[in-house]
């Protein structure tokens, strides 16, 4: 909404902002460092941000101020892991269980504040969006190495008729972030596999985005006409736990200058933009 890439460093709590200059190159125009974790940085209709960090949403003004808005949990043992606003504005939020137990959850949040649990028994919750006609819900749950499909009711918000519709196979990394373009296919960022893919609509594997790194953590369309696909990754050891899933002992590990960093490609296809929540 205000031609701007925002994107965060999950564990070192730090907001960055890029605009392109000439030739269309990206510059970092600005960061913010809150000093705690942060899940996720989403503009707002009227101004300003919505940070999902730790087990709280709060309100993030342009001068830096933050001002509580709502808090999830007491359970020392649960973080906020993903966020994204529906076309209704309505803000969706996936909670982890730190010790990878059943016990996490997601969470849609209206404008007034008010926060419902949608799902239960979730271990990792990561990406989700919705498809363009806003009647199904995808949601990834890493740790079951599936892509869900939902139903999804555009005027109440909720969701229903739970079944998978794509099951990573063993040893290709973990589904994490993911986004929807115009096509209505879907895109998964493999944590540990080292690539982003692409699904139709059905499930079926169409093509794939290989990195330099295993670390592939999500995936956003943008850009002046969201032809710009935008993959974050992450620096360091995965948790133990991936190993139960198939991660290869050699792709736990990202390291060097290419970890962590922020990758952009041009895959023929438009996304579509970010929905702002409707404060």
């Amino acid at each position: 909404m205000h031609q701007r890439l925002l994107w965060v460093d999950h564990f070192a709590g730090i907001i960055h902002e890029a605009r392109y200059g000439t030739e269309r190159v990206l510059h970092e125009t600005h960061r913010w460092d809150l000093g705690h974790h942060i899940a996720a940085a989403l503009p707002c209709a009227r101004g300003g941000l919505l940070i999902a960090g730790r087990r709280e949403v709060f309100r993030f003004d342009a001068t830096g101020d933050t001002t509580p808005f709502v808090a999830l949990e007491a359970d020392p043992l649960i973080r906020i892991n993903e966020a994204k606003c529906d076309a209704r504005g309505r803000l969706w939020v996936g909670t982890l269980s730190t010790e990878f137990e059943p016990r996490a959850a997601l969470y849609r949040i209206t404008p007034d504040g008010t926060v419902t649990r949608l799902l239960e028994g979730v271990r990792l919750a990561n990406g989700f969006d919705w498809s363009p006609d806003g009647a199904t819900f995808y949601f990834i749950d890493s740790l079951s190495c599936a892509v869900d499909t939902f139903d999804f009711d555009m005027e109440s918000g909720t969701i229903g008729n739970r079944r998978a519709l794509i099951r990573i196979e063993y040893g290709a990394g973990a589904p994490n972030g993911m986004t929807v373009d115009r096509e209505g296919c879907l895109w998964v960022a493999l944590t540990g596999g080292g690539e982003v893919r692409r699904y139709a609509p059905n499930g079926v594997p169409l093509e794939r985005i290989t990195l330099p790194i295993p670390g592939a953590t999500s995936c956003a369309f943008g850009g002046n006409d969201c032809s710009d696909l935008y993959i974050t990754s992450r620096s360091g050891r995965m948790p133990d736990i991936a190993l139960t899933i198939g991660v290869r002992p050699e792709m736990m590990e990202a390291t060097g200058p290419a970890a962590g960093a922020l990758y952009v490609c041009r895959p023929r296809v438009h996304g579509l933009p970010a929905h702002p929540f409707v404060d």
